[in-house]
């Protein structure tokens, strides 16, 4: 962005509340970096996360009965905390105070579960003035609609790259794997569950290769299991796989660019 500004840290299932803040901050000339705003469409989400993190000088945690398991969350609040900068908590409802992390539990924090414009008024008289503006500042005109989970097995990274062109047209973000080692240790583990759960849908690109991968399997059936929109795209012909035995699936293989237009309309379908 290249100014100082506030990095809002938060769980996708408090979007709505998120909304309202931001509109506010920007109203009142508080520039913010939130993921929908400043990850444009085709970003590699992880990536962008990390680097709008490290450049903040201010982290705005809001605190609610989403955050409470939100392993991504508390990963960007230690991150954070190692740098001595100014950490605001903003409390939503009543879980969110008695679940907040320990390292903010002696923080002064802002409650908005009574009144919301109260609130308001106290969270931007502790901003420092070097994330201020004279004026409102203009949010980007195009906005990614958020990401999306593309679980794939590593031999299928050509078909791969050719959907990341196609969600940048519908203006998705993704969230893959492709530079991590894969290495599923806990905590990892942990990142990754939320990353599903928080997605708009999991992509999940079939061939042999995703047959006989434990981790892509394992994310199909996590990813079902929380509800997070499932969309079976077959890349690449395939034995017959039990896991998804008699599920429909988007067929790339005799017509890739009819399985583009056949996965938009589903998109559409499931209006997101």
């Amino acid at each position: 962005m290249g100014k100082s500004y506030a990095f809002i840290s938060y769980s996708r299932h408090d979007k709505e509340f998120v909304d309202r803040l931001s509109i506010d901050l920007h109203n009142a000339g508080i520039r913010i970096w939130r993921d929908v705003e400043q990850i444009m469409p085709g970003q590699q989400w992880q990536h962008a996360l990390e680097n709008g993190l490290k450049d903040s000088v201010v982290l705005i945690y809001v605190a609610s009965i989403n955050s409470r398991n939100s392993s991504w969350m508390f990963n960007e609040l230690m991150r954070f905390s190692k740098t001595n900068k100014l950490i605001i908590p903003i409390i939503t409802d009543d879980v969110g105070e008695h679940s907040l992390p320990d390292q903010l539990k002696l923080i002064q924090w802002v409650d908005f579960r009574h009144s919301y414009d109260e609130a308001l008024k106290q969270l931007l008289s502790v901003f420092p003035t070097d994330i201020k503006e004279d004026e409102a500042i203009s949010t980007p005109k195009k906005k990614s609609k958020g990401y999306v989970f593309i679980s794939y097995a590593e031999e299928d990274l050509d078909f791969v790259k050719r959907l990341r062109k196609f969600l940048t047209k519908r203006d998705y973000g993704y969230w893959d794997y492709a530079e991590n080692d894969r290495d599923y240790h806990t905590q990892f583990v942990n990142e990754l569950e939320d990353v599903i759960i928080d997605a708009e849908a999991t992509l999940s690109v079939l061939s042999g290769a995703w047959k006989v991968s434990k981790w892509t399997i394992k994310e199909y059936f996590f990813s079902e299991e929380v509800q997070t929109p499932v969309f079976l795209l077959r890349a690449k012909t395939m034995r017959p796989s039990l896991a998804i035995a008699g599920l429909p699936y988007i067929d790339f293989v005799e017509n890739a660019d009819q399985g583009f237009i056949k996965l938009d309309r589903e998109l559409q379908r499931k209006e997101l």
